[in-house]
């Protein structure tokens, strides 16, 4: 670690300046264990008061500034642009850049596998690397961890029978509705269960970070749920919270899933499969206090040996230290590709056949659009390495007086609306189809070009990137609660970083109230909506 002490990082997340994320209250403090200089780079920070162009070029500037040995950025969504990506190699060359991708049990096919293409180095808290090297993704690991300091023993009176930390994701409200009916004893806390009346007498609200610990330390039994909102959630997901409860040597019974660390994995005891398992265990548990304090004592000599994260990390950078610094080229994509327009997909079959003779993939330009310089590079390449038929990419709703206005989530709407919804608000502007396949199926692209809809797109036949690569003027309309799901708001990010800057005067908010554009109803009920919701305030306090 000697060499080390010599250099510094940039550490470019979401969290690193919130006090309630563990990129700010457990990763500086090792790192400057490790580093000689620690930058932190706030990019929740940065977009939420500046604004997604102001965080790019501040983010640029601070890297020429200091040119860190290291950069360590855990990207969230597409708050990095792809120019600003590739210009970190010119302005940095001697950096060794590396990725923290969370969530990968649901991201990486749409997301990780394409963002991971700009970095050296990616680390990961998906178990099976394997998905990376078949991409032909180099230097992917594997790290997990807790900070012992923060999540610890405490001693406390054991106030709670149950208790669950965490929102009402998928079947959690029914798991719990169930123990209550059972007569079980269960508190629960995290947002969003106030929208609950029959959960209203078990709730006990957000927690802040100290009370979290407490409660945690507080209970006989804490409960995990494995499973999230995505299809490919339902077989779980690895959860770091499993961690920090056997971290505070508290006993712990887990929704069981492979994807999660090796000793609850293999501790049956701690895993529940179903409902009535988890009545029982719960039952169990409760009444011998000397066998659950014994498997609580075992999960947490286990995580303080094998998933500290000082231990991680101190192993992870000396390890890279002694590696030679070597870039990798984004992958090269030779296919020709071609734009049809409404009157060339309109030709006789001969003609277009003729002129699609020496393509490999198709894009299709109908209305106003305007796409992305990387478009065609990553369409292409997200067909090359799926083998899949149809690519389908997220795209912006853009204005010329607003810019862009709302993000449209493409694997998310296809994931969770119904079918007819869904192709209201696909766009054919979003796909690259290869040649074959269009050909094949060429009555279908005629009338999904025109708002047909047909089921063309389904999950053995369609890669998606959730990456925006064009920008269009309209969207179809469909019920509100399900439009509010696959569509983030730049609207809304803009409008707070102008109350940041105290400017509620600036044209901007103007044009969003009185002009007309397509989305608009939506938008005012959105903004009503962000206003008198109790949660949207709640969450406001863990801003900082």
């Amino acid at each position: 670690m000697n060499t080390l002490r010599n250099k510094k990082i940039l550490l470019a997340s979401w969290g690193c300046k919130v006090k309630t994320s563990q990129e700010c209250r457990d990763w500086p403090p090792i790192f400057k264990k490790i580093f000689k200089k620690v930058i932190l780079f706030s990019t929740k920070n940065e977009f939420y008061y500046f604004g997604k162009e102001a965080l790019n070029k501040n983010f640029l500037n601070l890297l020429q500034k200091e040119k860190p040995d290291y950069l360590l950025i855990c990207p969230v969504f597409n708050e990095f642009e792809i120019d600003t990506l590739l210009k970190i190699k010119e302005i940095t060359p001697n950096t060794k850049t590396i990725m923290w991708s969370g969530d990968d049990e649901f991201r990486f096919d749409d997301w990780t596998r394409y963002y991971a293409l700009f970095f050296d180095y990616v680390l990961t808290t998906k178990k099976e690397i394997s998905i990376y090297k078949k991409d032909k993704i180099k230097h992917a690991g594997f790290m997990i961890g807790v900070n012992p300091k923060y999540h610890r023993p405490i001693n406390l009176k054991k106030i709670y029978d149950v208790t669950f930390i965490g929102a009402p994701l998928v079947d959690r409200y029914d798991y719990i509705k169930f123990l209550m009916k059972k007569g079980i004893n269960i508190k629960l806390f995290g947002g969003g269960w106030y929208k609950h009346p029959y959960l209203k007498k078990i709730y006990g609200g957000f927690l802040y970070p100290d009370d979290f610990i407490k409660v945690i330390n507080q209970s006989k039994v804490n409960l995990n749920f494995s499973k999230t909102f995505f299809k490919q959630g339902k077989l779980g997901q690895m959860k770091g919270r499993a961690i920090e409860i056997l971290a505070c040597n508290a006993f712990l019974l887990t929704e069981y899933t492979n994807r999660t660390i090796d000793f609850l994995v293999k501790n049956k005891e701690m895993n529940f499969r179903n409902k009535e398992e988890l009545f029982k265990k719960i039952k169990y548990y409760l009444e011998y206090e000397k066998e659950r304090k014994n498997l609580a004592k075992e999960g947490y000599n286990y995580v303080l040996e094998n998933h500290s994260w000082e231990k991680l990390f101190i192993k992870y950078f000396n390890k890279i230290e002694k590696e030679k610094t070597k870039h990798y080229n984004l992958p090269e994509v030779n296919k020709k590709i071609i734009t049809l327009s409404e009157k060339e997909i309109n030709l006789p079959i001969n003609k277009l056949k003729e002129k699609l003779k020496k393509i490999d993939y198709v894009n299709f330009s109908k209305s106003f659009n305007k796409k992305s310089p990387y478009k065609d590079y990553f369409q292409s390449y997200s067909l090359m390495i799926s083998k899949k038929n149809i690519s389908c990419c997220n795209y912006l709703i853009y204005s010329e007086y607003l810019g862009d206005y709302l993000l449209n989530l493409s694997k998310k709407s296809f994931n969770t609306l119904k079918k007819d919804d869904f192709y209201k608000i696909l766009n054919i502007n979003q796909l690259m189809v290869r040649k074959n396949y269009f050909l094949n199926n060429l009555k279908s692209f005629q009338k999904l070009f025109y708002g047909g809809v047909y089921n063309l797109l389904n999950d053995k036949n369609t890669v998606f990137i959730s990456i925006p690569l064009v920008k269009i003027k309209g969207v179809g309309e469909i019920p509100y609660k399900d439009m509010k799901n696959v569509f983030n708001t730049p609207f809304f990010d803009k409008l707070f970083s102008l109350v940041h800057k105290k400017k509620i005067f600036d044209p901007y908010v103007f044009k969003l109230l009185f002009l007309s554009y397509p989305g608009k109803k939506f938008v005012f009920r959105y903004l009503s909506e962000r206003f008198f919701d109790k949660g949207s305030w709640e969450a406001l306090n863990f801003f900082n």
